[in-house]
């Protein structure tokens, strides 16, 4: 695998019982990248990126995550690979999933205090350095419940920050929020791909992907029908799949007047990826 390439997945497949949820799938993903992951709710988005850092097991295929390989159809891998791959590996979620007895600082603080043994000054430090970076110092002290849906989302990303991942993983992160607070998550977004992270994102925010993707993967009827650039794809896309999904979503917003399908928080009417 050539140095730079961080993730190099190559015939993933994934079943549930007797269904193929997708299979041979097949891309790599290099250090400082941008991909977005996008398709119709029920092709396996979701599915597919919790793949990567094993939260679901494969049938078939293999993935190697920076120096760790996963294997389809055989054993589970070793606790210490996982533990490497998940330390190296960030995650945000559709939902949260704070602690809700934790302080928004206490959350941030906790991964690099019970995985990393760091020190509490040092990981009060850099977590507060993290909300600050996000605007939040201001909230460090609020519990879950008295956040916003914007405010837990980017407390879910600092958390894993706080880990110092090489890769960033994001599972339709503004899907669960109301659309006055999803320019909140993307703005942060957008800042770890300007700082160079990489970043693979499963998303429906088609004109964020196009602004600040590198590659998109069009994901349909268990497969990937299209990757390529992500201006290109979006713009001039070359399979009929591709074509007749992004017709779909983006007539929506055209229809919907000038400046709203260009705004931070520009969205289609499409929901939650399932599984």
């Amino acid at each position: 695998m050539s140095s730079d390439v961080v993730v190099d997945i190559q015939g993933l497949t994934k079943r549930f019982g007797p269904r193929t949820v997708f299979e041979d799938i097949s891309f790599q993903v290099h250090r400082s990248e941008v991909v977005a992951v996008i398709g119709p709710s029920g092709a396996g988005k979701s599915t597919f990126i919790r793949c990567i850092n094993y939260l679901h097991p494969f049938e078939a295929g293999r993935i190697r995550v920076l120096d760790h390989e996963l294997v389809g159809g055989g054993g589970p891998p070793s606790k210490a690979t996982l533990r490497q791959i998940r330390m190296q590996v960030g995650m945000a979620f559709q939902t949260f999933n704070l602690f809700p007895h934790l302080t928004a600082l206490g959350n941030v603080m906790l991964g690099p205090m019970e995985t990393k043994r760091v020190p509490a000054s040092e990981a009060r430090d850099k977590a507060m350095a993290l909300l600050t970076s996000v605007g939040l110092a201001d909230r460090a002290e609020a519990y879950p419940r008295r956040l916003s849906g914007g405010e837990q989302q980017r407390v879910a990303i600092c958390r894993a920050l706080a880990m110092d991942p090489e890769v960033m993983l994001f599972d339709e992160p503004t899907s669960m929020l109301d659309p006055e607070m999803v320019g909140e998550v993307l703005g942060t977004i957008r800042g770890l791909a300007a700082q160079g992270m990489t970043l693979i994102l499963v998303t429906h925010e088609m004109q964020f992907a196009k602004e600040v993707a590198d590659t998109v993967v069009v994901m349909a009827d268990g497969r990937v029908v299209e990757t390529g650039p992500a201006r290109d794809v979006l713009e001039h896309p070359t399979s009929e799949r591709s074509r007749t999904f992004l017709t779909r979503v983006l007539k929506p917003l055209e229809a919907a007047g000038d400046g709203q399908a260009s705004g931070p928080g520009a969205t289609t009417a499409l929901g939650g990826d399932h599984p």
